[in-house]
């Protein structure tokens, strides 16, 4: 029996590889994490450095209180099993006229994971509207499977190569995923998804955190990373990642920076940059 999602939203799910909005946490909780980021910023004088918005859940404590959150757990045991681990998580900050955007890709085109039970939980933290940038999503478009990309590198693109889905795309038949501070939106491994740039005078600020069965397996690298956050993990594919306990704590420091150098080979492999060392903010 579902834990937290009815019959019916399982149903929409499976059908349209996306559900929304899904409340995760409360208003206020939303706010005191968001209260907690932006006084990190304030304290070292700006945005969050750009590698550090990637496996944020390493060095932001909470972050990684955020991705166990029972309310998000429940829904994603719902969907892909009582197994359940992070493989990464990403902090999304949308600064308003600072033009960047996420071109049309699908999560799965570059995270070399063999599984495709596989999804994103993303929790908004301020609001997400048409104007500040909020996802668009092609409902159904999951079932295509892998399609192909082209890199663009565009600077302004969010993603790690400017990846794009090379057929065109009927974006009369995407739908706006618009939601309210605490609200989530869950969507799966190969939605064809994108979002615009903030045109608003505020911040549009999330969380992406995805959530991968144990049973999945990186095929781009010997090794790869993840957080076992319910149930068990009888495969051991992924060595385990530690829970910090202070924000920027010198040991996971260290941590994110060697999983960052694997993961980023991981997202550029197949290119002439893939010996690039790191990870920005992109994905």
């Amino acid at each position: 029996m579902p834990i937290s999602l009815t019959d019916q939203e399982i149903r929409d799910y499976r059908r349209d590889g996306l559900l929304f909005p899904k409340p995760a946490i409360s208003t206020d909780d939303a706010a005191r994490y968001l209260a907690t980021l932006e006084a990190y910023e304030a304290e070292t004088g700006g945005p969050v450095n750009g590698k550090y918005r990637y496996k944020c859940h390493l060095v932001f404590p909470w972050i990684n209180e955020l991705m166990r959150e029972p309310a998000i757990l429940d829904m994603v045991e719902d969907l892909i099993g009582p197994d359940i681990m992070v493989w990464s998580s990403h902090l999304y900050p949308k600064e308003p006229g600072d033009g960047r955007f996420i071109s049309w890709h699908q999560d799965s085109a570059h995270w070399g994971l063999e599984t495709d039970n596989i999804l994103t939980v993303w929790v908004a933290l301020t609001s997400a509207t048409r104007d500040n940038g909020c996802m668009r999503m092609l409902p159904g478009s999951q079932n295509t499977g892998i399609v192909e990309h082209r890199d663009t590198w565009e600077t302004k693109n969010i993603l790690t190569r400017g990846q794009t889905i090379a057929e065109e795309i009927d974006e009369d038949k995407a739908v706006w995923v618009e939601l309210g501070p605490g609200e989530t939106s869950i969507h799966h491994l190969h939605m064809w998804h994108a979002s615009p740039p903030n045109i608003t005078d505020g911040r549009r600020v999330a969380t992406a955190i995805r959530y991968i069965t144990p049973r999945a397996r990186q095929t781009r690298a010997d090794r790869d990373f993840a957080t076992l956050v319910r149930g068990e993990d009888r495969y051991g594919h992924f060595e385990a990642e530690p829970r910090p306990s202070v924000t920027m704590e010198p040991s996971m420091v260290r941590l994110h920076e060697e999983i960052a150098d694997i993961q980023g080979a991981i997202y550029l492999k197949g290119t002439d940059k893939a010996s690039i060392a790191g990870l920005t903010d992109r994905k």
